[in-house]
């Protein structure tokens, strides 16, 4: 587990945190997680951020999560008082009922621990139970320039869309959809974030969205 950096964290290698959580990207998130997961079931989200996301999952979910860094949690804690919000890692997934998603948005790259950590997501979700998430690659003909962008020193690994499928697999997950996604800061003050046209994005954008399910068989 990284050293907990508190605000600092954010600061260093986000700038304006709230610049880059839009609406836009907010609610491509919350829709993909409503489009396979039924209103009112049981949604954990691994790094929860300044708890963004949570906020709005709460309305629909019965939500908690977790986040290694303290000043993460305390902020979520005060945006979303109804949830269970816990200072660690994946091991916070244990003893807990069957979850039916579990949502990771840009963090399974920063988790040095990524198998010991898929295996818990796996242990944690009840049958069709799904782990939906975000991931930057670094392949296609923008992988370069994601290369040149990316100052955060925890992203430990730095891989292609494919190597991310092949991951999943691998760890017992069945791929359900997958998609490309093209975002960038840009002049600090607006942050763009598309995921049309698909046809385009799913070879050619800087980062990747995936469903997967639990393999039961």
């Amino acid at each position: 587990m990284r050293k907990d950096l508190g605000r600092a964290y954010y600061d260093e290698n986000y700038g304006d945190y709230e610049a880059r959580t839009t609406r836009a990207k907010l609610a491509f998130y919350l829709a993909l997680v409503r489009k396979w997961v039924p209103e009112g079931g049981r949604l954990f989200e691994m790094g929860v951020g300044q708890g963004q996301f949570l906020q709005l999952a709460a309305a629909h979910y019965q939500a908690a999560g977790c986040d290694i860094n303290s000043f993460g949690v305390a902020q979520t804690a005060a945006r979303v008082s109804a949830a269970d919000v816990i200072l660690g890692s994946h091991e916070a997934l244990a003893n807990r009922p069957p979850l039916d998603a579990v949502v990771a948005w840009d963090v399974l790259e920063h988790l040095p621990d990524l198998d010991t950590a898929l295996a818990a997501v796996q242990r944690s979700l009840a049958p069709a139970g799904k782990l939906i998430g975000v991931v930057p690659v670094y392949d296609g003909p923008l992988g370069w320039l994601v290369r040149r962008l990316d100052k955060d020193p925890t992203h430990v690994f730095k891989e292609g869309r494919h190597w991310w499928i092949d991951k999943l697999a691998s760890q017992g997950f069945e791929l359900l959809e997958c998609g490309g996604i093209l975002r960038k800061l840009v002049a600090r003050s607006y942050y763009l974030h598309l995921t049309c046209p698909q046809s385009v994005l799913r070879s050619t954008g800087v980062a990747i969205y995936f469903v997967a399910r639990r393999n039961d068989s």
